[in-house]
């Protein structure tokens, strides 16, 4: 073994402005016996700039002579790593702060030729993806449990489970022997157009079992530079998409007959890896391509125009021609389906929050514009750097049912707790209610008493009438005329 426990391999192209936070992550590490490798593949002079700039002793520069297929590429980075183990991650993705420890930790503790994990999934700003940026899917489960290599090919194969389940040098660490032993059976570690897929079915076979956790150890990356997204989701639109398909004509790298030729994600890359990875590296292994199923899912969703899709029939049907049984099936349900336009990219999913394995955030809402803030980010939501992951082995199944059973329990409480504000909101309505009828009652009595005084006020008025008026009538002049008929009488019987 050497002195260098981990070998972190990033190959790039073209993409300086990304790079420089990719390997910020991997900088940023409480951890010491590790290397970088940046394998440059004769992009322009920036490339260099940005491992110039950060100076940094971890990080080793090697440079092709000429641009070069991206397996080529990977090749060439490969073959100058030293480490025990060997991570591949794109120069849009990014290590998490805790990955290198917690690796070591896992390798110390168990006989581990490959680890595969769940990377955390970011899409860049700049994604060329109307939509779909500014989006962070963090797996929050820690399930470790050994699995076998060739059953794991056996389920990807038949579609049963998603290609990323394999140790992919994408999202796993593997064992420099394992690579030794890839390299002495076929020639070359990747012979494959697509490196990533390729390597799982290769790895998952070579080492017959490995390791799988679903605690995330990366972040893969999606900016406006992918391969995948060019040649997917936007195949004969970008200069990405047709770089990719030249280099790799050039370098002798071709698809599968047997697999149509179609941007169709993700079974017609899995199908093409599987297929070569058989015929090449196991043909006798009882394992084989559900190619109904692809056919189908290319019917499905073929990203193709309605001009194309006569053609795109005639790709499918030819794809089967080794099958006569196979031919027969496509002619008789699927040779005149109707064409119907590709669904829409959704790599951010409209509803986010925690679905009971995974955490889905709006990036842009915590400030995140780079793989390395992103990084940062998951550190803040996961704690893993400054302890060491306790792993669940139940399963994933029990966890997931355990979480949910968690969630559900604190769905529970906020019931109650709702209930309890709903019942509070309707005993104080109910004292509301009542001392708007006491104030209704008051303002009634206080109207009538208003009417009663106006009836008083009036009635004052019409007395002080009366009283001038008898004023007048009672005054002076008018009792001397009562009186003086009376003052004659008596002054008559005086005399």
């Amino acid at each position: 073994m050497s002195g260098v426990r981990f070998s972190v391999v990033i190959p790039t192209r073209e993409r300086a402005e990304t790079l420089r936070y990719a390997l910020q992550t991997c900088l940023d590490q409480n951890y010491e016996p590790y290397e970088i490798i940046v394998s440059d593949n004769h992009s322009s002079p920036a490339t260099k700039a940005v491992v110039e700039e950060l100076a940094s002793p971890k990080i080793r520069y090697i440079r092709t002579s000429e641009p070069v297929a991206m397996s080529v590429n990977w090749e060439y980075a490969v073959a100058h790593a030293r480490g025990d183990y060997v991570l591949v991650i794109g120069d849009d993705d990014g290590l998490l702060p805790h990955a290198l420890p917690e690796l070591d930790r896992l390798a110390n503790s168990r006989d581990m030729k490959a680890l595969r994990w769940s990377p955390a999934y970011y899409t860049w700003p700049t994604i060329a993806l109307p939509g779909q940026g500014n989006y962070l899917r963090l797996p929050m489960s820690t399930v470790l449990e050994e699995r076998e290599g060739v059953e794991t090919i056996r389920q990807v194969a038949r579609f049963e489970a998603f290609y990323t389940e394999l140790p992919m040098l994408y999202n796993a660490a593997v064992r420099r022997d394992v690579l030794d032993e890839l390299r002495q059976r076929v020639g070359r570690i990747f012979p494959h157009p697509i490196p990533d897929v390729y390597s799982g079915f290769a790895v998952a076979y070579v080492s017959q079992r490995f390791w799988y956790t679903t605690a995330p150890m990366t972040i893969s990356g999606q900016s406006h530079a992918s391969n995948g997204i060019a040649t997917l989701f936007n195949r004969g639109r970008s200069a990405i998409d047709r770089e990719f398909h030249e280099l790799n004509a050039r370098c002798g790298l071709y698809s599968e007959r047997c697999v149509p030729d179609l941007p169709v994600f993700p079974h017609v890359p899995v199908a093409d890896a599987f297929a070569f990875a058989k015929r090449v590296l196991f043909p006798e292994l009882d394992v084989t391509l559900d190619r109904q199923e692809l056919t189908r899912a290319c019917i499905r969703g073929a990203r193709v125009t309605a001009d194309e899709w006569p053609a795109t029939l005639a790709r499918l049907r030819e794809s089967l021609a080794d099958d006569i049984e196979l031919q027969r099936w496509f002619d008789r349900e699927l040779a005149h389906a109707p064409y119907h336009p590709p669904p829409p990219v959704e790599l951010r999913p409209s509803q986010l929050g925690f679905d009971g394995t995974q955490l889905h955030l709006d990036t842009a809402a915590w400030g995140v514009m780079e793989v390395a803030a992103a990084a940062r980010l998951c550190e803040q939501l996961l704690h893993y750097r400054d302890r060491p992951i306790h792993y669940d082995t139940c399963g994933a199944e029990s966890v997931a049912a355990r979480t949910i059973a968690q969630w559900m329990a604190i769905c529970d409480e906020r019931e109650r707790t709702i209930h309890q504000l709903h019942r509070a909101s309707s005993e104080l309505l109910a004292e509301v209610q009542l001392l708007k009828s006491v104030c209704d009652e008051r303002e009634a009595i206080i109207h009538q008493l208003d009417q009663r005084l106006k009836a008083y006020d009036a009635e004052v008025h019409h007395l002080l009438q009366q009283l001038e008026s008898a004023q007048r009538r009672w005054s002076v002049p008018w009792p001397l005329r009562v009186l003086q008929p009376l003052l004659r009488r008596i002054g008559v019987r005086r005399s």
